[in-house]
């Protein structure tokens, strides 16, 4: 869905340039009024998705609020939040990453002044042995011989000392880098992790999917995409709390990755949106796995308050679809998604799976 917005119409001025770009202004105004229209709040991340939204760029964003209005008629703030850290925001990962390689940059560049050094300290110790080595040859005196002496250990013990210096820096050098690539890899997994559940993220699954795709056309190895949701969490979560709807998520994301096999990959992609991949499965031998997570969530006692509540228990409807060479990213991901909604138009606690052929 793109915003219909007007033409752009650039005001004549006499002799003064104009720095404004009128597109931008305009595009700022529908952000504001896309604000006030869907009542969210007037944050940076509201601003950035509806500025995101109004001008069609990158036109996931559209495309994600366009699903989510057509299926609840309102945005939420996390709703909002996860679709900016999926495509709006830059992340700690990058900046992090910069940080490092600069980091190491000067680290290197110090290294490199210190031998550049050390090398122009070890000409001038040559040069004093050679001194040295020349009136040895020359038979000088004794007391020549002693000053000598005293010459050759004072050489030695600088030398001593630059390769001590040069070796105390490239430990410090050392010990600088892995500690920065630690927190690289720390900050690495943070950006493709979700902090409530401990399952991957939406950035992360992105980023898989587009792997196993890839693969998939390569070598024909077949996978299945499996999108769910819970039923009427937003009940959970009015009537009990968000901090039951937290552990209800919880709970759902333990309850997935015991169910399935290493090489399979789970995501929560939204609030209550969780998404597997199933790499080298059918969507049949898929579907079993689902129906036992769908059993066990049923017969799961997450609280003694949420089971005295029949009318409430926790369920979840689910959409699967299987690659098709023919079949783009794209449409593999539609055609999960369709069966998602059709399985909560079905009946909910519902698994629906895609059988179409093309």
């Amino acid at each position: 869905m793109k915003s219909n917005l007007a033409e752009d119409q650039t005001p004549e001025t006499d002799n003064v340039e104009d720095f404004r770009d009128p597109a931008a202004y305009r595009l700022a105004g529908a952000a504001f009024d896309l604000i006030e229209k869907h009542k969210t709040p007037p944050v940076p991340t509201a601003y950035s998705l509806w500025y995101a939204y109004a001008s069609n760029t990158p036109e996931a964003v559209t495309k994600e609020v366009d699903a989510i209005l057509e299926t609840s008629g309102k945005i939420g703030r996390e709703q909002i939040d996860d679709i900016y850290d999926a495509h709006l925001s830059r992340s700690k990962f990058e900046d992090v990453g910069e940080r490092v390689s600069k980091a190491i940059e000067d680290s290197l560049s110090d290294v490199s002044g210190l031998i550049s050094k050390t090398n122009s300290e070890t000409e001038v110790f040559q040069q004093q042995l050679d001194g040295v080595g020349a009136k040895i040859s020359q038979r000088p005196k004794r007391r020549d011989v002693i000053a000598l002496f005293e010459q050759l250990m004072s050489t030695n013990a600088q030398m001593s000392d630059m390769a001590a210096s040069l070796s105390e820096e490239l430990q410090k050098s050392q010990e600088q880098v892995r500690q920065l690539n630690e927190e690289f890899q720390v900050i690495k997994k943070q950006s493709r992790t979700d902090a409530l559940t401990d399952v991957a993220n939406r950035r992360a699954f992105n980023e898989r999917l587009s792997y196993i795709y890839a693969n998939a056309q390569d070598t024909g190895e077949p996978f299945t995409l499996a999108l769910l949701d819970l039923d009427k969490f937003k009940q959970i979560n009015d009537l009990f709390g968000h901090p039951m709807g937290d552990e209800v998520l919880s709970h759902m994301a333990r309850l997935m990755v015991k169910n399935i096999e290493d090489r399979d990959f789970v995501a929560r992609i939204g609030g209550d949106e969780f998404a597997i991949i199933f790499p080298g499965q059918s969507v049949e031998t898929a579907y079993t796995s689902m129906v036992a997570i769908k059993h066990q969530l049923e017969n799961l006692k997450i609280s003694e308050q949420l089971s005295r509540d029949s009318e409430h228990s926790v369920t979840f409807s689910c959409g699967m679809s299987e690659f098709k060479k023919s079949r783009t990213i794209e449409e593999i991901v539609d055609a999960a998604d369709r069966e998602l909604l059709n399985a909560k138009r079905v009946s909910r606690n519902h698994i629906s799976i895609d059988r179409r052929r093309d």
